[in-house]
């Protein structure tokens, strides 16, 4: 049996059971194939662009013995998947501008989705912008350190919220808020350290323009601070 990392197994386990699956960028396969040896998906497609980890996926699929509910696609994002032919969608370990051009250009295909799972790099908050502007509910995420490297999930489905995203949520992740997640605390932190050296870099130029990303950057900390006092209660020092 396959033992995923603890990040791919978070993305399994955010996958409904009995689901059609396209997971995309699938690199070695190995999602696909834990799907398919517990029977949490009817069918799942693994789709990369590229021939060399496809082949690889390929040979796990062989390996494991899942090629009755696993097949493998070359091709360049969903554009290998026809409308209505899976349910799910799984895509990790891409930067969020690209996981939102892969989604953008198959509006046929997602239109038709019941759930989107997406693990991205960078650009979580462009990520639930994206979801909110079009209509898609975040009803899902986790946060997983592995490797002393944050991984952020977020799991949606169709349908507006109720309530339109702060600011904060939007950059933090509603329901790792909502949940009080145990490692959004340390995972703040980190971003913050990371904000510290980009405020220091700012204050360093003349430039107006660097003096409006500073003041926005110092803005958006005091919103962060204030709710994570309230709702987290802690503090940024």
């Amino acid at each position: 049996m396959i033992k995923l990392s603890q990040r791919l197994q978070a993305i399994a386990d955010m996958v409904p059971q009995g689901s059609s699956v396209a997971d995309v960028g699938t690199d070695h396969g190995f999602l696909p194939c834990y799907l398919a040896q517990n029977r949490q998906a009817e069918k799942v497609i693994a789709c990369d662009i590229n021939a060399q980890p496809l082949a690889l996926a390929q040979k796990n699929v062989t390996d494991y013995n899942v090629a009755d509910i696993v097949s493998t696609r070359l091709g360049n994002g969903l554009s290998v998947i026809e409308p209505g032919e899976i349910d799910v969608v799984t895509i990790a370990g891409m930067g969020g501008a690209l996981m939102l051009e892969i989604l953008d250009a198959a509006s046929d295909v997602v239109d038709r989705l019941q759930r989107i799972i997406l693990q991205p790099n960078v650009g979580m908050e462009a990520v639930r912008i994206w979801a909110e502007k079009n209509r898609w509910h975040i009803v899902q995420e986790e946060l997983i350190r592995e490797n002393d490297r944050f991984s952020v999930i977020i799991a949606m489905e169709p349908g507006r919220s109720l309530n339109s995203m702060t600011p904060v949520e939007l950059f933090l992740g509603p329901e790792l808020l909502a949940n009080q997640h145990p490692l959004l605390g340390l995972y703040i932190s980190e971003e913050w350290d990371k904000t510290q050296k980009v405020l220091a870099q700012l204050a360093q130029s003349d430039s107006e323009e660097s003096r409006h990303k500073e003041k926005m950057l110092q803005r958006k900390w005091e919103d962060i601070n204030g709710v994570i006092k309230c709702r987290l209660g802690v503090s940024l020092s």
